[in-house]
């Protein structure tokens, strides 16, 4: 059979539906039930203390009224408690709606108001911001909100505590195997009920409600397990927030399902991240480019212990070609680069056994049983090596928006292709190669750039920390590019110096037209740059330029 001529891909391959996320965990748990599955700072949890909590948990939700398809909005950083909330809910069939800690008012009210959720667990304070207050006001304004439950001291009346209703023996109200004997039976969870929604980040427009079963997550969740050889023995370091799909389905759901283990830093730190690498001996950190970016350049790398790890799982952002060549040299382990979004999880990923050129170049193949192809603006495959937008069908694809079916239908056509606004191309082994989004696509006099294709030759520029290129509006050409650049500590890098190195290296309109140095960039909670504010600080800035 000769190669690929076209850009359509499926992968070989099956994974099985028809479980739930409840029961993988029923059988992890009696598995492995003296094998930790939980380390958040001193604190570690094993597979049989995880169901007893969980169980009690469940029967906490049963007493307050939580049923099968009641929607239980969940805001935790990464910590113990949301992944205990979350099993109790899956195990009922009630859907989880993970929330982010750096959410506020507005975007929370509206989560709430479009979910009709009946119970809000939650932290009670972090970072100074109180989000009991905030979930009491809610209540008052908000009726389908029945319950609160924070984790933490009681500030209100009628507020629940977590640790109390997890310390609480319902087992004593609720004789016998209550659960399976009297609950199920009345409400029995299937694989193709709602297992959760995730609101998107929402840069255009609204939210939208991404919703996922128990079998496009656990088949996502099985797919990544297969694709990386995840064993029980693996350590997971979760560096991304679990309530977004890097880390709630890749590590966390592919952990219910093998007995791996996961130790929970609450939020991205760089220094603490590499500590606990070396404690606890981790095997798979998982996270976006930027955070081993961040490991590489410190000082005192060599201080810490990568030895246990066997390969850095990365997603959610374009994988610099200089970045992976670093962690594979200085810190001895493989690298996987993924790619997906919020409705597939990840649906393409490199294997270990892959090239190093396809690892460094390419996303990878997609899941088992999952297929690709590279479309044009008529949603027609375009020939291998052509540019186009990326689409997907297959187990990992969402089964729509949350009371959106507008947007459902512009997302996802009638044959089930999620179409995902990312530019790709593909190469005829079926590796994709992420280009950048349609709409960051810079056009300078007609010319089409991409900005990865820029950002990617800026990282082999020694200077250079952190990099991402942004259109800014200009009279004549329509739009210039604009290279915003991190320099590493100590250093300056002139617009001078930055033509310079580009010379010979591309064509000359592809040669960043404007430098700017900035000490951070605008991320959002996974870690994501946030390229729309990073354009609108740039067009802000070219106005105020302009008026003098």
């Amino acid at each position: 059979m000769g190669k690929a001529t076209m850009s359509y891909y499926l992968a070989p391959g099956e994974i099985p539906p028809g479980v739930t996320l409840g029961d993988y965990f029923e059988r992890t748990a009696e598995r492995c039930s003296q094998k930790v599955a939980l380390i958040f700072r001193e604190r570690q949890i094993t597979w049989g203390e995880l169901e007893i909590l969980v169980d009690r948990l469940a029967l906490a939700f049963i007493d307050l009224g939580i049923r099968r398809g009641d929607m239980v909005v969940i805001l935790f950083p990464n910590r113990p408690e949301f992944i205990i909330t979350l099993l109790a809910a899956a195990r009922l069939g009630a859907v989880s709606v993970p929330v982010s800690e750096r959410l506020r008012r507005k975007e929370i009210e509206y989560i709430l108001r479009q979910t009709e959720a009946k119970a809000a667990v939650s932290v009670s304070e972090f970072w100074g911001f109180s989000f009991s207050d905030l979930f009491q006001e809610l209540r008052g304004v908000i009726p389908t909100l029945k319950h609160v439950i924070v984790s933490g001291p009681r500030r209100h009346p009628g507020e629940l505590i977590l640790e109390e209703l997890v310390a609480h023996e319902w087992e004593k109200r609720y004789s016998g195997d209550y659960y399976q004997q009297v609950y199920v039976r009345e409400f029995p969870v299937e694989a193709d009920d709602l297992l959760e929604i995730i609101f998107t980040s929402g840069t255009t427009g609204t939210p939208k409600g991404v919703m996922h079963t128990h079998n496009t997550r656990c088949r996502s969740a099985l797919g990544t397990a297969t694709s990386i050889g995840l064993k029980a023995d693996d350590v997971w370091l979760i560096m991304v927030p679990l309530s977004h799909t890097t880390a709630l389905v890749n590590a966390f759901y592919s952990s219910v399902i093998k007995g791996s283990c996961q130790v929970l830093l609450e939020t991205w730190n760089v220094e603490e991240a590499m500590k606990e690498i070396t404690r606890h001996r981790v095997t798979l950190p998982i996270g976006v480019p930027t955070m081993p970016i961040m490991m590489l350049q410190r000082p005192d790398f060599d201080q810490y212990d990568f030895s246990s790890v066997r390969a850095m799982v990365l997603a959610g952002a374009p994988l610099p070609v200089e970045v992976a060549r670093q962690i594979i040299e200085k810190m001895g382990c493989d690298v996987t680069s993924a790619y997906g979004m919020t409705e597939t999880a990840m649906s393409n990923i490199t294997r270990l056994d892959d090239p190093v050129e396809v690892v460094c170049e390419t996303v990878g193949r997609p899941q088992p049983g999952m297929e690709h192809k590279v479309v044009d603006e008529k949603r027609r495959i375009v020939p291998i090596g052509l540019k186009g937008e990326a689409c997907a069908r297959g187990q990992n694809v969402c089964i729509g928006y949350f009371k959106d079916p507008e947007r459902t239908a512009q997302t996802i056509d009638e044959k089930g292709w999620i179409y995902s606004g990312d530019l790709a191309t593909m190469d005829e082994n079926g590796n994709l190669r992420i280009v950048g989004r349609i709409k960051d696509m810079i056009v300078r006099g007609g010319e089409n750039i991409s900005p990865t294709e820029i950002e990617d030759i800026l990282y082999t520029l020694p200077k250079v920390a952190q990099v991402s290129v942004v259109a800014i509006s200009d009279e004549r050409l329509g739009e210039k590019t604009c290279a915003c650049i991190i320099p590493k500590s100590g250093e300056l890098i002139t617009q001078e110096e930055v033509k310079a190195f580009f010379k010979d290296k591309v064509a000359h309109f592809k040669i960043p037209d404007r430098v700017e140095l900035l000490s951070e960039f605008p991320t959002t909670p996974s870690g994501k740059i946030k390229k729309n504010v990073l354009r609108e600080t740039m067009a802000e800035k070219v106005q105020k330029e302009q008026r003098k």
